[in-house]
Parts: structure tokens; sequence; C-alpha cells
């Protein structure tokens, strides 16, 4: 993306002209880095998107309406005291870097004007929002950094405000970009060196740059080559406004991967209506992607530690099980001393027997405790033999109970990998807190996210649903189904569960057949070849006597082979 000075620039003018005067309604923070401004202005409601995070930092307006926070943390709080119901004054770039100044006037608890200027830094890792006062100082920054060593900025509450320091040449200074163009040898090319030593251009920007000029392969520089270039220089910071301006987005596979102020040289793109609808078609898009695939991994990765621990757990309460079965072998050590008390004495430390328990009874050497007498060694012997006889029983349960459990584990593995919105992880996030792979959050009663969906397919006048975690599957299996649905699962790995509504119909073969593919499709086994799913009449499950949700027990079933098949065409919702 040519997030850069000079993109930012035309940005920033254009979000001057649409949002100058509006009047800032609302004030939200949907995620950990991004805030939203809800803005009327010109008698239209606006949604502008401001984000610091590291991989993807922007500022744009957005028809994308994320769910707010559940309790709203404590910068948007500074931000809804100070800013709400302020009034946008100017929107603008600071000094010569990529960071947005919105100049906001408001009124405080004394109803007293009062100005404040929203302050996104897009610089990629050190991006952030801060709201500076009048006077230039930080009431308030949504990452708090004592002293960066590489920007050399305090950016805390009631420190001064400070542009970072600016190495290389400005833009808007032609007689020093003169001057470095002058001292081009050509030992490098000429757009590395224009990267080098010119602020504010990325990589997408300086080579467009360079053609503009016509001077992209030149090994050497004139005084007319170097004149061209500062011409096209002047022509990008005036680009917006001009008759050059013509927004587009770069095109792939059917989605928006970059966005350009006006066709680049070499690159195929669409028209955009503005640089805002550009820039929300691109960035949109990768943030969802990217915070899915996020939340996603962070899913994973405690769904992992999970169950690794459940497994270890599984292998401790096997490896005591098997230890219990020696437990005849302690009964016996105690009978064969029993049976020759009269041969030992207090201080012995071993007594060789005869073992009348094998055959032709051999000699057999049993160990004693000196300190103890004859009958307490024997009672030592018949101590371990009911300890590990009580522990055969617990163990047994234990192991049961952990295979059980491990078994629904298993079942959230694949719906981790549907996962798709910020609803379905919310489930998938929610159960995984249930069971105590995640420490459970503290929600505000108040806030409710919509429940998500499961997927609806139609074929041959017959609704399929799909369920996409296990809190779908148990509400479509025992809520929403009736005695005479179909139930399908496959047969020998996790899968959701898919349910064919019947209403009082037949169901064919066919329709069978589709659901048992869509099916093979969602489970855990979808990669192999040939899948065996089980299909049964609703009535015929029982819950799990486990008690989780999605775990159902049935005997009465029949079984189709299929290979898998998403049936895209036949997908009506996601």
């Amino acid at each position: 993306m040519p997030n850069d000075y000079i993109t930012l620039r035309a940005l920033a003018a254009e979000l001057d002209e649409r949002l100058r005067g509006g009047k800032i309604d609302k004030i939200q923070m949907p995620e950990k880095d991004e805030i939203v401004l809800l803005v009327r202005a010109a008698g239209q409601n606006h949604r502008l998107a401001i984000s610091c995070n590291a991989n993807n930092p922007r500022i744009h307006l957005t028809q994308i309406k994320k769910p707010s926070a559940q309790v709203a943390p404590a910068f948007c709080m500074h931000l809804r005291k100070h800013l709400a119901n302020g009034a946008i004054e100017r929107i603008s770039l600071l000094g010569n870097d990529r960071i947005v100044g919105i100049e906001i006037s408001a009124r405080n608890e004394l109803h007293d004007v009062v100005r404040f200027t929203l302050t996104a830094e897009m610089m990629g890792r050190y991006s952030n929002i801060l709201v500076v006062n009048e006077r230039g100082i930080i009431t308030d920054s949504l990452k708090q950094v004592s002293y960066d060593t590489a920007t050399k900025r305090c950016l805390l509450p009631s420190a001064r405000y400070e542009l970072p320091a600016q190495g290389k040449i400005l833009l808007q200074d032609p007689d020093a970009i003169r001057a470095c163009l002058t001292r081009y040898d050509g030992t490098e090319t000429l757009l590395a060196y224009v990267i080098k030593h010119f602020a504010g251009l990325s990589n997408a920007t300086a080579a467009q740059l360079l053609c503009d000029a016509g001077v992209r392969d030149a090994r050497a520089l004139s005084d007319d080559r170097i004149d061209a270039i500062l011409q096209a220089i002047e022509s990008m910071l005036n680009c917006y406004g001009s008759e050059r301006f013509a927004p587009c987005v770069q095109m792939s596979d059917g989605c928006a991967i970059d966005y350009y102020m006006y066709p680049y040289q070499g690159v195929e793109t669409t028209p955009a209506p503005s640089l805002n609808d550009a820039i929300e078609r691109c960035v949109s898009e990768k943030d969802l992607r990217q915070r899915r695939d996020e939340r996603t991994r962070y899913l994973q990765k405690a769904y992992n530690a999970l169950l690794n621990k459940t497994q270890k757990k599984l292998d401790k309460c096997l490896e005591r099980y098997a230890q219990s079965q020696n437990q005849d072998e302690y009964r016996i050590l105690g009978e064969l001393i029993t049976a020759n008390l009269h041969r030992i004495r207090k201080g012995d430390t071993r007594i060789t027997v005869a073992d009348y328990y094998r055959p032709d009874c051999p000699d057999r050497v049993i160990q004693l405790d000196e300190r103890l007498t004859p009958q307490q060694n024997a009672q030592a012997y018949f101590k371990k033999y009911a300890k590990l006889k009580r522990t055969e029983a617990v163990v047994v349960e234990q192991i049961e109970q952990t295979r059980d459990f491990l078994q629904y584990l298993q079942t959230i593995a694949p719906l981790i990998a549907m996962c798709s919105t910020p609803q379905e992880i919310a489930e998938v996030q929610a159960e995984l807190e249930s069971v105590g792979a995640l420490r459970v959050r503290k929600q505000d009663k108040s806030t409710k996210i919509k429940p998500a969906q499961p997927l609806l397919y139609e074929y041959e006048d017959f609704a399929i649903c799909v369920g996409k975690n296990n809190y779908q599957n148990e509400k479509l299996t025992f809520k929403l189904a009736n005695g005479n649905d179909l139930w399908v699962h496959t047969k020998d790995a996790h899968s959701s569960h898919v349910i064919v509504f019947a209403e009082g119909r037949d169901i064919p073969e066919s329709v069978i057949r589709t659901a048992c593919e869509i099916c093979a499709y969602y489970s855990h086994a979808a990669d192999g070849g040939k899948i065996a799913c089980d299909y049964t009449l609703r009535k015929n499950l029982r819950r799990h006597p486990i008690g989780k949700p999605g775990m159902v027990l049935y005997t009465t079933y029949r079984t189709a082979v299929v290979s898998p098949n998403r049936h895209e065409t036949y997908l009506v919702r996601e």
C-alpha cells in the first residue's frame, strides 16, 4: 500500500472537504488499536475509522460496522469526555510525515470552548493515536511510551507533543532536492537513491514519480531531468483537486489489493469514486482477514494448550492405572509375611520364604523395614494393596471422564478453522472459556452480541443447515430440528452437525447424499479421500452423558461413503 506522505496528503484533503464543520456524535473503540468517530456533516452520517495497528495503520471513511467493546477502554472514555459533540475544524497533515491531525473544537464542563488535535500517526510499528490540547500538551495516547530511543520522543499524558525528527530531505524543499540530485553518480539505481534520500515516498510512489518525470532508468541527471523530477514532485503534492486525480484500486482474483491516487504505470487498476472508497475496499478486507487470523491463532494456541494438558492428564491416569494392577502382589507379600511371623525378628531387612502362590513353591526374598515389627511389616504391604485398590477405582473413573472430555475437545478443532465472522469467533471463544482454556472475560450484560447463524443451503426445495460451532450444533439439533428431520455426521471424524429439514416430506436419496457431502466438507477429515457419514432421524439421538454442547449418542443409523463437497452453488447464507 502506498501509505506515504504523498497519498496521505491527498487523503487528508479529501477528508477535510467531506468532514469539515461536522459534529462528532459518537466515539467507539471496536478494537484495542482502533477508534471510530461517528460524524454528522453536510446532512450525512459518516464513520471515520482510525487504526494504529502496526501491520495496517490507516485512516478512512468506512461502511463496516464492528461491534463496540463491551466495556469501553480508558482511552475511549477520554475521547468521549473531551471530543464528543465537538466540531471538526480542519483535517490536515502535521509536519512533513505520515501524521494526520484532526482539529476539533468542543466545550468543557464550564461550557468554555476548548480545542484539541486528534493526532493519528501512521508510521508502521510506531503508529499511535493521541489527543493534544491547544497548548501542545498530550492529554492521553492510545499507546503510552515513556521514551522511545528510535523516535527520541516521550508520548505520555502531560508531556509536550513533538513531531518525529526527520532525517531525510523534505519534498517541500526544492533547493535541497536539487542539490541532492546533483550528487547522483549512478552507482545505484535512481529509484533506490530517491527512496534513500527523500522523505514521504513509498516504493510504488517513488517509482511512479520517476515515470512521471520520464527518468526512471536514467543513470545520469542533467539539469533538465532534475527540473522534470521537481515538477513531478510538485504535481504529486498538489494531486488532489487536479485533473490527474483519479483514485483507483488494483484487483487480483476479485479482491482489491492496492490503491492509488491515479493509475500508476504498469499496474492494471479499476476506477474508484474516491480515494476513501479505494482505501476502504483494500484495507478493510485486509483488516478483517488479518484480525480474524490473529484471533483464530489465539484461540488455536489456547486450544492446543488445553488439549496437550488433557492428553498428559490421560497419560498420567493410564500410568497410575498400570501401577495399580500390581495390587495383588502387595497382598501376597503381606500374606507370606503373616505366614512366617515366627521366623522374623524386629530389625531384619529381608526374609526368604517359600512362595506357595506359585507352582513348586520357589523361594522368594521379601524386603522388610528394620524399624517395624513383623506384624507392622505385613500391615504395610496390606495398606499398599488397599491403597492401590482404591486408586484403581478412582483412576478408572478419571480415565473415562478424561477420555470423554478429550473426545469433546477434539470436536472444537475443526470449528476454530471454520470461524469467519466476529460473532463466530466470539462463540468459539466463549466455549473455550467454559472449559477453562481461556480466562472468562468480564462482560457487560447490557451489551449483547448478535448470535452467529448456521450455514444455510437449499437443494431440491429442502433446507440444509450446517452448524459452525458446538453451540450452533446443540441449538440446531435439539432446538430447531424436529424428530423426523434428518441428522448427518461423519462416522470416524469430528464434523459439524448437518440437519435436513423434512417438513413432513420424504427426503430423496439425492438430498441425503448432498447433505453427507456437505458434512464431509465441514469435517476434520475433509482433506482425505472418501469419508463415511452416518445419518439418522433426529428422534434417534440423545445427549451424551458428559453434558457438553454438540455431543450426542445414537445407535440406529445408516452410512454413506462420499467425497467432500462444499456445494457452494446451493449456499444461501454463510
